[in-house]
């Protein structure tokens, strides 16, 4: 693979009696939010004020084999669209001036700016397409996109430009390529507003053609791209994974219209499942792969693997992008975004209450294992998916061990799925590690654990009260917050004479142990904060929760706090949490 990057400016780039820039169809649609166009507006006033270059990123094009004038962009369709809706809507401004008073109403009409109207027009329409062949419009978008940004950019009607509030509202309806247009012609219009507003433009519109430079890079292959994401480490690299993998899907149409048709329908509606869930595609397609087709593989050896299945004629491409959809249909239930502690207590379906707590912890180890069980042995989701949450939790959030070691374990459980050993069989690897996160390891694990984080330490306090009360929910969650009897802010505490820390230690030492924790409606933590327990302890008096109206029964007999105090709670939690999280089925 040889690359050569060049650095060019968009009067390069958009430019040529016969060049043509193509989103090709397996690409994502135009994206660009409202908060982005408005960012590229600013960075271009602010590059233009300091009079310098500024780099705008990558673009990668894959050359037509048939024609050296010809690209497929790669990476770098977003901006290309973003300053191509830029340049028409300049163009229509400078072509509206002469006739229409709203727009630039402070600039003469005379015969100086007139000109100017026409040059600043002329300059923009350059970079929409070949001044020679007006039929040649430099790009084009894909299937989705194209009708509607071709409609923006060859659109010369004056009573289509956005130069009224009203026609720069955006609605709830409008598409993202309409929004880009007026968020732009709102910008230019406020942006430039005195007298010489024409030259101020036209200034800007020649820093935006001569000094706004990219990177540009030609690839022969879409692997070659893929190879190139790889070595420069793009961040959009797990985009641009599976965009190839969708082109691939698609090039195994042969040209077939309708089977195109129908690869394109399954793969956007699996993307479609895939973004309501946890997953991005790229990991989505590295679960599906571990769980369906046996390969455990990385994300650098994805591309290959998936890219030689698909290019097997033997396998029915048909089946293969249905598959996809089917399973990332199901992954949007138990991995979505939307399904997280508590509200998962009250599904139906008793594995999405285990899975809706993985998904608040963020475990992903387990994916496999679950799109697996599923497909193939619904007989054993729901123990699968509680020994999974128990697992995880023991030994990620509370020991603290890494990932890939639990990886080795959910590896093992599902090979001896695959192998089709018995239920008990299967589950045995859960339990096989109980030097370091059995029961007794599990209890000493939680003792010693402090955590910063406020919501696992909220998750682990509402499943305590959940299994002392017998509860299957718990009150107003979102308006419960975690208490810290022992203040993050501890300068209140250092001046109260009645608490006694262990020579050795410090309070801080304390603040982030579970036994300094406990449950606290909103308002009431608000509104005592960092003040003192004997202070605090009233407070907690009316507590819904009861561990919670302990500490102040216990203390209104005369009890302070302390470290003691704090370790005997911690023993109450650890005591309790092996029956919680349970590595029995």
């Amino acid at each position: 693979m040889n690359i050569i990057p060049e650095s060019k400016s968009l009067e390069k780039i958009l430019s040529g009696l016969e060049t043509q820039y193509c989103v090709p169809d397996y690409q994502r649609d135009y994206a660009w939010t409202i908060s982005e166009v408005e960012t590229l507006w600013l960075d271009i006033i602010t590059s233009y004020k300091q009079s310098s270059e500024y780099f705008m990123g990558t673009v990668v094009l894959k050359k037509d084999s048939n024609s050296s004038d010809i690209f497929d962009i790669v990476d770098g369709q977003q901006r290309l669209a973003t300053f191509s809706i830029l340049f028409s809507v300049i163009a229509s401004l400078g072509e509206a001036f002469p006739n229409s008073p709203e727009v630039f109403n402070k600039a003469l009409r005379d015969k100086k700016n007139q000109a100017l109207a026409r040059k600043i027009s002329g300059i923009s329409r350059a970079r929409l397409r070949e001044p020679s062949e007006p039929d040649n419009y430099f790009l084009r978008l894909n299937r989705k996109d194209d009708d509607l940004f071709q409609q923006i950019i060859t659109d010369e009607e004056q009573e289509n430009i956005c130069f009224t509030e009203n026609k720069q509202r955006i609605v709830k309806s409008d598409k993202r390529l309409i929004k880009t247009k007026k968020i732009f012609s709102k910008c230019i219009l406020e942006e430039f507003t005195d007298e010489d507003a024409l030259q101020q433009l036209n200034d800007v519109l020649v820093h935006i053609v001569k000094k706004l430079k990219f990177i540009t890079i030609e690839v022969e292959t879409d692997y070659d791209a893929f190879l190139l994401f790889e070595s420069l480490n793009s961040k959009g690299m797990d985009l641009s994974v599976s965009d190839l993998v969708k082109n691939k899907i698609l090039m195994r149409a042969g040209g077939d219209t309708k089977k195109s048709e129908k690869l394109l329908t399954n793969w956007d509606e699996m993307i479609g499942d895939v973004e309501s869930s946890r997953l991005s595609s790229v990991d989505f397609l590295r679960v599906y792969w571990e769980a369906i087709q046996g390969q455990n593989i990385t994300k650098k050896e994805l591309y290959k693997n998936v890219g030689r299945y698909i290019d097997n004629v033997d396998n029915d491409i048909l089946d293969f992008s249905g598959n996809l959809k089917d399973l990332a249909s199901k992954l949007s239930i138990y991995a979505s975004s939307e399904l997280t502690f508590p509200g998962c207590l009250h599904t139906k379906q008793k594995y999405l209450t285990y899975c809706g707590e993985i998904n608040s912890l963020k475990y992903t180890t387990c994916y496999p294992l679950i799109m697996f069980a599923n497909e193939k042995r619904q007989d054993l989701i729901v123990p699968l998916c509680k020994l999974s949450l128990s697992f995880l939790f023991r030994w990620i959030t509370v020991c603290d061990y890494s990932v890939g070691g639990a990886k080795k374990i959910f590896d093992e459980v599902l090979l001896r799925m695959r192998k089709d050993c018995d239920d008990e069989t299967i589950l045995a690897p859960f339990a096989s590690q109980a030097e370091k996160v059995g029961d007794n390891a599990f209890k000493q694990a939680i003792m010693q654990f402090k955590t910063q984080d406020n919501q696992i330490a909220k998750y682990i306090l509402s499943k305590c009260y959940l299994h002392i009360n017998n509860s299957q929910s718990i009150p107003n969650y979102s308006e419960i917050h975690l208490e810290h009897v022992l203040p993050q802010d501890t300068t209140k505490w250092e001046q109260d004479p009645n608490i006694i820390i262990p020579k050795g230690t410090t309070i801080k030492d304390y603040v982030y142990n579970l036994g300094n924790m406990t449950l606290l409606q909103r308002q009431i933590n608000q509104k005592i904060k960092n003040s003192i327990f004997s202070t605090k302890q009233d407070e907690y008096s009316n507590s819904i929760f009861p561990t919670t109206a302990e500490i102040y029964n216990s203390g209104n007999k005369g009890r302070y706090w302390s470290p003691d105090w704090i370790s005997e709670r911690c023993e109450d939690i650890a005591e309790m949490s092996p029956k919680i999280w349970p590595l029995e089925a």
